[in-house]
């Protein structure tokens, strides 16, 4: 693939590509919210548990 290949391809999707009306922006943006917490959340509870399981780990 040459640069003149490329740069024919990059203009295809540029004339395909729009952008995005704020509906489509609003639910790209609550899922990328979501998806945060969630690996907030997941991330907090496996830090949880292991401080759980390894207290005592260093107690004679």
């Amino acid at each position: 693939m040459g640069v003149g290949d490329f740069i024919n391809d990059s203009r295809r999707i540029m004339k395909l590509a729009t952008k995005p009306s704020r509906k489509e922006l609003w639910m790209s943006t609550k899922v990328s919210l979501l998806a945060m917490i969630l690996v907030g959340a997941v991330s907090f509870i496996i830090q949880i548990i292991m401080t759980l399981l390894t207290s005592n780990w260093g107690v004679n």
